[in-house]
């Protein structure tokens, strides 16, 4: 069996004062590669202890390292050798001879002797990185201002053809190691990180290969790797006293959390199970479909051998969340991967993965993925091959109505035995076929628990509602007179297009779409975002404001001349982890800013409309409101789940008020009257679960009975 990283639950940072690092990554990364190459800082027996933590197992391997580290000076040293490097050699080995002596710590000897042990079985080369200015060969001091050996680095390679690459400012130097703070970001090329590992790569043979300008590369003395070999000739790997070390720590792991679950999410589960292990979850946001979801696949880990779970969520912001939450639950899953876009080569992952389970080296493989991915012919070709039949397969769809579309609706397929469909709203918006066959194919039934059922329904631990109560404050605007001439024009030709054309034409699409994006866009929103943001005064923070792609600009620089601290939050933002974002995606970056309120307001385009949990934002202002109750039941969710410290939220939606007068026609205002209702029940909806909802449906039926409706 190939030793493999992606089998392992690795972090994108480290940080010792936080983590355990010797059991947490060193020696588990160690014990399953077989390639080790290493800048380890300055030399000295105490840094080729900490460049070799866990070689136990990596030795085990047959693993092979390469170690580049740069003598620690002084100016002493560097006068005696009068700018050469020619006598560098008896410098060194004094250094070394002189660090060695002073070891008393039992597995920072055993890790010195374990190298080498190495070097004399041909599976160690060091080499020695001088570093030179115009002035000659530089001292420690030197070194440290230059920052030339500063950034520690470490590029690693398993069996299955994975690597990886760590970097930060370790401190390599102390014997004592676990005291020391250190830390460090690890980039996995099977989670699409490849450029930054290659980046790695080329940093540690840049100094291998002698490609520095500032730097001469030579071959560790001779004197000292005698004297390694010498003092190895009674080691055995299995002397290295790392359990010792991995048993002592006191930074244990978090403990798993136990999978409890409410009495309605029990019946849900109860449910799925009566009806063929196939069910749709039509459950308000913030009341736990996902835990739910996660009951069900608990129920079937326990029964089912050989099992396949593929949990498909719209966007991988999302399926990084469900990893999160299943992780910290006391779940028996054998394995499991990630395959998105990030993920470079994922058919081949997934085909190994899946020869993996099939020939039992795993009880279950679970697999977080996309609706695009598990849609996609690749994915199909492998998930329907016959040499997988005996697999058990079961398919969770998050947000699932967008399954239903055109483009993933290929992902629906026969092979899944358990189905479990998670949405607050899984009818498709005009589209009954597509809603249709996602009721057929989630077994015809659904488990529902309301947006009403969480307002007035009391959680058993927390003694409060399931979601908090909010006030929801309808905004009515009017279109100028600019704009209602541009809408009546378009509204003409829209009539007459529909004498001739079929419904779906692409023409008359395009004219509802330019006539909507007027009523989406009007200018009169503007002023009744001021309007709100005086009224709101300095109690502005934890905020969303839902925007089309044509506001967005403007209402950032609206929010920027108040000093209000904001950001976008659109597709843009990419779902790798970066560097430059403290190992993030720029999106969880994003979040995890606003979530501490460096960011008070977000302006988000649809894409926080779907299973982004953001529990802290309070407040909400829709400014490009939609009839399609998927988006406006989504967007009213993220304001108002349970958090710390929030006991209510409001919500402020603006809704176009029509001017039937100005219409002069009353073909057109009839057309508008119809568009309005539809305005209408999204209001009416909104209002009844609303703390204020009196006050709100007296506004209502004022508007009403001003627009004679």
């Amino acid at each position: 069996m190939l030793k493999d990283f992606s089998n392992l639950s690795l972090k994108i940072s480290y940080d010792s004062g936080k983590d355990n690092v010797l059991r947490d990554f060193y020696i588990p990364v160690l014990s399953t590669a077989n390639r080790y190459d290493r800048i380890a800082g300055f030399f000295s027996s105490s840094t080729l202890a900490v460049a070799a933590r866990g070689m136990e197992a990596f030795i085990e391997n047959g693993g092979t390292m390469r170690l580049v580290t740069c003598p620690r000076l002084s100016s002493s040293d560097v006068e005696a050798m009068k700018g050469s490097i020619d006598s560098l050699d008896s410098v060194i080995y004094k250094n070394f001879i002189h660090s060695y002596e002073d070891i008393t710590d039992k597995f920072e000897l055993d890790h010195v002797k374990a190298l080498g042990w190495m070097i004399a079985n041909n599976l160690l080369t060091i080499k020695i990185a001088v570093v030179r200015n115009n002035s000659g060969v530089c001292n420690s001091d030197e070194i440290e201002r230059l920052g030339i050996m500063h950034q520690k680095v470490g590029v690693l390679y398993d069996q299955a053809g994975n690597a990886l690459s760590f970097s930060g400012s370790n401190n390599e130097s102390a014997s004592g190691w676990m005291a020391n703070t250190e830390e460090f970001k690890v980039f996995c090329s099977w989670q699409g990180a490849l450029p930054y590992i290659e980046a790695d790569k080329e940093r540690f043979d840049s100094f291998w290969e002698g490609r520095r300008f500032d730097v001469e590369v030579k071959d560790i003395p001779e004197a000292i790797k005698e004297k390694l070999i010498v003092e190895s000739k009674d080691f055995k790997p299995e002397h290295i006293a790392t359990k010792k070390y991995f048993s002592t720590v006191t930074d244990k792991p978090k403990p798993k959390q136990k999978l409890e679950l409410f009495y309605y999410q029990k019946n849900a589960v109860d449910m799925w199970q009566e009806n063929n292990r196939s069910l749709l979850l039509q459950m308000a946001t913030g009341t736990g479909k996902t835990r739910t979801a996660i009951g069900c696949l608990d129920k079937a880990l326990k029964d089912t051998k050989h099992l396949l779970v593929i949990i498909a969520c719209p966007q991988v912001t999302l399926s990084d969340q469900w990893k999160r939450d299943i992780d910290s639950l006391d779940i028996d899953i054998t394995h499991s991967i990630s395959l998105n876009g990030n993920v470079k080569n994922w058919q081949t992952i997934f085909n190994r993965e899946m020869l993996k389970l099939k020939l039992g080296q795993y009880k279950h493989l679970v697999v977080y993925t996309t609706h695009q991915i598990c849609s996609s012919a690749k994915f199909l070709e492998i998930i329907t091959s016959q040499k997988f039949s005996s697999v058990t397969k079961f398919l969770i769809g998050d947000e699932v109505h967008g399954m239903g579309a055109d483009k993933t609706r290929n992902g629906l397929i026969d092979e899944y035995t358990y189905r479990l469909g998670l949405s607050a709203t899984p009818q498709r918006w005009f589209d009954d076929a597509g809603s249709k066959l996602i009721e057929e194919y989630f077994g015809g039934k659904s488990f529902e628990f309301t947006i009403h059922d969480a307002l007035t329904e009391i959680n058993p631990i927390t003694k409060k509602n399931f979601l908090v109560k909010f006030d929801y404050e309808p905004c009515f605007v009017s279109l100028t007179d600019n704009e209602i001439e541009e809408y009546k024009k378009l509204t003409e030709k829209i009539i007459k297009s529909k004498r001739y054309m079929d419904d779906k034409d692409t023409y008359l699409q395009m004219l509802r779409f330019k006539r909507a994006d007027i009523e989406k866009n009007a200018v009169a929103k503007y002023d009744e975002l001021e309007r709100i943001l005086d009224n709101l005064g300095n109690d502005i923070s934890n905020m969303i404001i839902f925007v089309s792609d044509a506001q967005i600009d403007n209402v950032v620089q609206t929010l920027g001349k108040r000093g209000i601290s904001t950001t976008k939050f659109t597709q843009e933002q990419g779902t790798a982890p970066m560097a430059k974002y403290g190992g993030l995606s720029e999106r969880d970056y994003i979040i995890s800013k606003f979530k501490s309120k460096d960011y008070q307001v977000l302006v988000a385009i649809k894409c926080l409309d779907e299973g982004i949990d953001i529990p802290s934002a309070d407040t909400a202002i829709i400014m490009a409101s939609s009839t399609n109750p998927r988006e406006y039941v989504q967007r009213i969710g993220r304001i108002i789940r349970q958090a710390p410290n929030k006991y209510s939220a409001r919500i402020y939606d603006m809704i176009l008020e029509p001017d039937y007068y100005r219409l002069g026609d009353d073909k057109l205002a009839a057309v508008e009257r119809r568009i309005f209702e539809k305005e209408m029940v999204r209001v009416k909806d909104l209002s009844q679960d609303a703390a204020n909802s009196v006050t709100v449906l007296t506004k209502v039926y004022k508007v009403l009975e001003e627009s004679k409706l």
